[in-house]
């Protein structure tokens, strides 16, 4: 019987493109999951993924997409900026409002700030629940959806296997922010994503163990957070790592 397949998607911000890369090496061995999950960055994958695109096609809108157009300042108490633009981008390439119509099975991963736990959207409208699961405190504005504000899915779980341990028989982990020394820690705003990062780690460390296959190619430690101009490397990091573990054999 054929094993069915669930790819778990960190957060990293630009880094999350390394997650193209990873789905180009599985569809070449011919593995396409069905299922897909996702926090921050890499629930922007799992729904481009999720609604149909190809990796080739995925990494094609992202290399001509002006990524800081995405983003306008907030002008308000709670963040410097405001996703609010991302709306343009979504209704332009996905054709559906809600995560449930998707062609894939998609789970979007953010934190509920009010009640203090990750939450699984499965459903809901897809602007919404990205914006949510990217919303990085203090620099993104927090999302409402029902009464709750919420925030990067990273924040309480970045790497968000729990939706798929009861979906699928083998579970691929795609986690884009492996450990190094940082050397460029000047200004406070550098400090402050550094610590977020670290205060997450932990996170990733305790779900792990729940992948069949874990990906974190050291190489990222290359590509800045926020350095929109390596994309592409990032992506071709993501794909080199992922081909030395991805074969057609891994589901045998």
């Amino acid at each position: 019987m054929e094993k069915s397949v669930g790819l778990v998607l960190s957060g990293g911000a630009v880094r999350g493109a390394a997650h193209i890369g990873v789905l180009k090496a599985l569809e070449e061995a011919d593995i396409r999951p069905e299922f897909l999950s996702g926090s921050s960055a890499g629930s922007i994958v799992s729904v481009f993924y999720g609604a149909g695109y190809s990796p080739d096609e995925i990494e094609k809108i992202v290399l001509e997409t002006n990524i800081l157009s995405l983003v306008k300042p907030a002008f308000n108490l709670t963040a410097l900026f405001s996703l609010e633009k991302m709306e343009d981008f979504f209704s332009k390439y996905i054709g559906k409002k809600d995560l449930s119509e998707l062609d894939r099975k998609v789970y979007v991963c953010a934190t509920d700030l009010n009640a203090g736990r990750p939450v699984y959207f499965s459903e809901g409208d897809i602007f919404t629940v990205v914006s949510a699961s990217c919303a990085l405190p203090f620099l993104f504005k927090p999302v409402e959806i029902d009464g709750h504000l919420f925030i990067d899915g990273g924040v309480m779980d970045n790497l968000p296997v729990e939706p798929l341990l009861e979906e699928v028989d083998f579970i691929i982990g795609s986690e884009v922010n492996p450990m190094g020394e940082e050397k460029n820690l000047n200004n406070p705003f550098n400090i402050l994503i550094r610590s977020f990062y670290l205060a997450i780690r932990s996170n990733v460390e305790a779900r792990r163990k729940y992948c069949d296959i874990f990906l974190q190619p050291p190489e990222l430690l290359q590509v800045g957070l926020f350095s929109t101009w390596k994309i592409k490397d990032a992506i071709e990091i993501g794909y080199r790592y992922a081909k030395r573990f991805i074969t057609p054999s891994i589901l045998e």
